[in-house]
């Protein structure tokens, strides 16, 4: 009898221990199924986000611009375009140089390259009138207008709930945007708009006086246009892919730095400092890779532009020279 109950409880040991696992392994499994499913609905969330996101068209960062700032807009834009037509008519000015020494009477000569000498002294002072216009006018509207885009980004931030600082962002990356973003939205507002309007003139009235003085020769030149367009490009996407990169690794270690100074105290009872600055460091780490990526490739960029040039200007000569002997 002692034997019978010692094996009927040996059998319930085990059914116990059998049920027991089986229950373990159907919360393990369930458990599974519901991070799987909370990873699916994180990345649907992720993939609804980029979705979502569109891109701000170019003329509607200037939508906070007040009557001031439509005035400077104005102004610089008179002044890039002046300052653009400068180079182009400094080859004119360079070729009446040539020209004055063509003469073999000295007298005739030292006139000539005076007159065309006080050419060249006005040219400057309207090229130094035009740029002061130019850089102040844009460079001031850009900062004000930034100005004003800080004050209402930080008005829209305190107007959301508590739960998108929770769920869709943190403080540190609000802080590094707002530091980050609105310096590079400036500057694609102010100073560099006034620069693409100058180089725009200069490559317009470049190439109308170029074809006005000789068109044979312009168009054995313009050959070199699709390497120059092609090089430019390729170095422009590749440092706009770089920079946005830097940038979120700044903003992911500007997220870390102000997690771990606001929770000092937690960090220190966790003895999580080195952790803390190993994070950091792998984020600074990370912006001077792609900032070293960034300085190859726009070297690798102008050189391959500086060599076309050059290049260029020896085709110019070698066909001249034909011209001339023809």
């Amino acid at each position: 009898m002692a034997d019978e109950k010692g094996l009927q409880g040996d059998r319930k040991v085990e059914q116990a221990a059998a049920e027991a696992t089986s229950h373990s392994e159907i919360v393990e499994s369930e458990i599974q199924a519901v991070e799987k499913n909370d990873n699916q609905q994180d990345s649907e969330k992720i993939k609804e986000k980029k979705e979502s996101t569109n891109a701000v068209p170019y003329h509607k960062l200037f939508s906070f611009a007040d009557p001031t700032d439509y005035l400077l807009m104005f102004v610089g834009t008179i002044g890039a375009i002046a300052n653009g037509a400068c180079m182009p008519i400094m080859t004119i000015i360079f070729g009446q140089v040539v020209n004055a020494f063509g003469s073999t009477d000295i007298e005739e000569v030292t006139h000539k390259v005076s007159q065309v000498s006080l050419k060249y002294v006005y040219l400057g002072l309207g090229a130094m009138v035009a740029s002061f216009l130019q850089v102040s006018c844009w460079m001031v509207t850009g900062e004000r207008q930034a100005a004003r885009i800080r004050n209402l980004y930080l008005g829209a931030i305190l107007r959301q709930e508590i739960g998108f600082f929770d769920k869709e962002t943190n403080t540190g990356e609000i802080i590094g945007r707002m530091a980050g973003d609105t310096i590079l939205i400036q500057d694609a507002m102010g100073e560099k708009v006034g620069k693409f309007l100058q180089l725009v003139t200069t490559f317009t009235a470049g190439f109308v006086i170029a074809f006005i003085k000789g068109w044979k020769l312009t168009l054995v030149m313009a050959s070199s246009i699709p390497l120059l367009v092609l090089s430019g490009a390729v170095m422009a996407i590749t440092v706009s892919k770089t920079a946005s990169r830097g940038q979120a690794a700044y903003s992911h270690a500007a997220n870390i730095a102000d997690q771990s100074i606001g929770s000092i105290r937690t960090v220190v009872s966790f003895t999580g400092e080195k952790q803390a600055v190993d994070q950091y460091n792998k984020s600074l780490t990370e912006a001077v890779k792609t900032g070293s990526q960034e300085g190859l490739a726009m070297g690798v960029g102008f050189g391959m532009v500086a060599f076309i040039v050059f290049s260029n200007y020896a085709l110019a000569v070698w066909f001249g020279a034909k011209m001339i002997l023809k």
